[in-house]
């Protein structure tokens, strides 16, 4: 079971990818030549947002149980992933299945100011989703290597700090719709963001900026799980030991031991997982490209968007 979920902590939150500038493919998926392409795209796209829809509600529902055994931090925090994951659909809904399915060339359309609000909720949703994901970073270590200042997790002011993060992901991507222009090229099912039109200088800088952020940040929260691990670790072995003149310390050895696996598996899917994302964000389809031609495109971008839907499907749980 351990093994599926590495081969998830791969494949998990592979944006479909993004360059900077506009780019034109020959190839077109809605040629007749690609139409089985087309189709397969849409089926695929469209059962992974069902699967995601349904996975989140169904995670909410369980949340909302009174049952549940977490914090209410770690539930808030959660939530916020939820709601991310739904932001993520918005624009997989209202620009990547309506543009696969038309005929013509709709570039024209991609100038409009209700289709760059949608492209930016693209660039919203994943931001978001970073910030939120290493807040939870924070949390679990303040749960378990700082429990003085636990405290904060259950005051006013962590309800502050939610509504700053929110504003913060708010801010990035104001500033990516007022100086970049985004736009889903349809023909390869590729996001293209242009940030030289409006003003190349702070453009370019806003861009550098917003990649060594997305670089920063998962390894922040690798760094953030080191002493975690290191403590829990730490904390069995002191447990083995009075296991040795205690057998009722046995079962807290136990669950000591699948508490510290399952923390193993998420931090390995958050951490490594985003680490992938921004790598494949910018190689992957260049080095594809390479290997086998322009003809694989768009069989990895249907690849890399499957699993940037699925990403934000399971990344909640």
């Amino acid at each position: 079971m351990a093994y599926s979920y590495y081969i998830i902590a791969f494949f998990l939150i592979l944006p479909l990818n993004c360059h900077a500038g506009n780019m034109t493919n020959i190839f077109d998926i809605r040629d007749e030549d690609n139409k089985v392409k087309k189709y397969v795209a849409v089926v695929l796209f469209s059962l992974f947002l069902l699967y995601g829809i349904v996975s989140n509600v169904l995670i909410a529902i369980i949340f909302c149980s009174r049952k549940i055994l977490y914090n209410r931090a770690f539930i808030l925090i959660t939530f916020q992933l939820v709601i991310c994951s739904f932001l993520n659909f918005i624009p997989q809904v209202t620009i990547v299945l309506p543009e696969m399915l038309k005929t013509k060339n709709s570039d024209e359309n991609n100038t409009m100011w209700i289709h760059s609000i949608f492209a930016t909720i693209d660039t919203f949703s994943f931001i978001s989703m970073l910030h939120f994901a290493f807040l939870l970073a924070i949390n679990r270590f303040v749960a378990i290597n700082w429990k003085k200042f636990n405290g904060f997790f259950q005051s006013i002011k962590f309800h502050l700090l939610l509504a700053c993060v929110w504003l913060s992901v708010l801010v990035i991507s104001l500033l990516e719709f007022h100086y970049c222009i985004k736009t889903f090229n349809a023909s390869n099912l590729q996001w293209s963001i242009n940030c030289t039109r409006k003003n190349p200088e702070i453009g370019a800088v806003f861009l550098k900026i917003r990649y060594i952020w997305t670089l920063v940040l998962p390894i922040a929260m690798f760094a953030v799980y080191v002493p975690i691990f290191y403590n829990m670790r730490r904390k069995r072995n002191c447990v083995s030991e009075l296991r040795k003149t205690n057998e009722s310390e046995e079962k807290n050895t136990v669950r000591t031991r699948k508490y510290e696996r399952s923390m193993l598996i998420q931090a390995a899917i958050v951490c490594a997982a985003i680490e992938i994302q921004v790598i494949c964000y910018y190689f992957l389809p260049q080095l594809a490209t390479k290997i086998a031609g322009e003809e694989a495109e768009i069989p990895v971008n249907i690849f890399l968007n499957c699993f940037v839907i699925f990403s934000y499907a399971v990344l909640p749980t």
